[in-house]
């Protein structure tokens, strides 16, 4: 609650040096002539104002002016002059009073009009009144005046679970950079080397350069005899360049996959995405619920797809009841609990030790029954690397490498993981 009193009064603060300035400068405006006054009187209020608004040197002028015109009254009743050279001299004078007033007046006209500002004052107030009441009108809406502080103290958990996130990512990077530049030299002595383009498309398109990764997957189309996996990875590689865009290229491309016997999922969700383009949202939601249904049950992208089938079908009004016959995801696998914790603290490190091998056993013989879990061999490995067990390590990479050898993004990532802990990864 303290921020936000602190805050509300910088905003006033600075609305104040806002308006201040402005409505300063009213009270210093000249009062506006009223159209009763005496015509003469306006006028030498108008000539007042205008001498007011001058400057020095004009202000000189006509007051020599003046007094000249004094003078030649006087010459007249000394009879220095006469009466036609008076008259004379006197319109001379009056001539140049003239032009000095026409002077005065355009630099009056060429400076801030105070009707102008008048009319400004009002509008600029209501603005900074409004963006202040609006201010605090959504503050009341979302704002939560009664939710504690949260000082930088008490947020180093999160902190440093960000950075760390944010290292891992960079770490990933930098090992996938690795791989493209080692994978394109042993593409130069080998380009028949399939699997080798087959790794270097999937890198370069988890490093965001699909553009790139088309020449790779181009290459492994005809190295493979136009494989339908094959030729769906090259239509996600154009589609992605694209910016989601299903072209003409990355059309033909998927509907030659789906001719062959592929079950890659990337060819019936992205024509399905073609459709949805054409305007054709029911074929697009037979289409998905078709690969819905035949999906196993933990397929990372199955969630992805069920969302896609639901909002078309909302958008559109199509009654889908009955149709999406998913299967249930099996549990995930439970990791330590809290009193897990506290228990392992409290043992001797030999304790300990059996104990962690004893949990990574029971990974590995889950594993043994359901291997169609890329994060549990994920875990594996790296729980093998821990404790120190390097050839388990390795060993667990080759199967989990082998298990998911058509999903080459997870072989990639496989990969990735293999070479943070120095494994042999070819």
């Amino acid at each position: 609650m303290t921020i936000a009193i602190v805050l509300g009064a910088i905003t006033l603060l600075v609305a104040g040096f806002v308006l201040w300035p402005i409505w300063k400068n009213r009270k210093q405006a000249p009062p506006a002539n009223t159209t009763d006054a005496d015509p003469d009187a306006d006028a030498s209020a108008e000539t007042a104002t205008d001498i007011l608004g001058a400057d020095d040197e004009m202000r000189h002028d006509l007051a020599v002016y003046r007094d000249q015109l004094s003078e030649i009254d006087r010459d007249i009743d000394r009879g220095v002059l006469t009466t036609e050279q008076a008259s004379a001299a006197r319109i001379e004078v009056q001539r140049r009073i003239l032009n000095a007033d026409q002077r005065i007046k355009k630099q009056t006209q060429a400076q801030p009009q105070t009707k102008g500002s008048n009319v400004l004052r009002p509008m600029v107030t209501g603005l900074v009144a409004l963006f202040l009441i609006g201010g605090i009108g959504l503050y009341l809406d979302l704002g939560s005046p009664t939710m504690p502080d949260r000082p930088i103290a008490s947020r180093g958990a999160e902190i440093n679970a960000i950075r760390q996130a944010q290292a891992m990512d960079q770490d990933t990077n930098e090992v996938l950079n690795r791989a493209v530049s080692d994978l394109s030299k042993k593409l130069l002595e080998n380009p028949e080397n399939i699997q080798g383009w087959e790794l270097l498309g999937a890198s370069l398109m988890a490093l965001g350069r699909p553009a790139e990764a088309q020449t790779a997957f181009l290459e492994a189309v005809k190295l493979s005899g136009r494989n339908g996996n094959y030729l769906a990875m090259y239509a996600e590689s154009l589609i992605r360049a694209d910016n989601g865009q299903i072209n003409a290229i990355a059309r033909g491309a998927l509907t030659e996959a789906a001719a062959t016997d592929s079950t890659d999922p990337r060819i019936q969700y992205y024509l399905g995405l073609a459709d949805i383009q054409d305007g054709n949202y029911p074929a697009a939601i037979d289409r998905w619920i078709v690969l819905a249904n035949g999906a196993p049950a933990d397929a990372g992208w199955l969630p992805m797809v069920v969302a896609r089938i639901q909002d078309a079908a909302r958008a559109q009004g199509i009654d889908i009841e009955g149709r999406l016959d998913v299967k249930p995801s099996p549990p995930m696998m439970a990791g330590p609990t809290e009193d897990d914790v506290k228990a392992a603290e409290e043992m001797t490190p030999e304790e300990r030790q059996e104990m962690i091998a004893s949990m990574v056993n029971n990974l590995a013989e889950r594993l043994e029954t359901n291997p169609d879990n890329p994060e549990g061999w994920a875990r594996l490995i790296r729980a093998y690397s821990v404790i120190g067990n390097m050839d388990a390590a390795q060993d667990a990479f080759d199967r989990a490498t082998r298990q998911f050898a058509n999903r080459v993004e997870l072989v990639t990532q496989f990969t990735a993981l293999a070479e943070e802990l120095g494994l042999r990864t070819n």
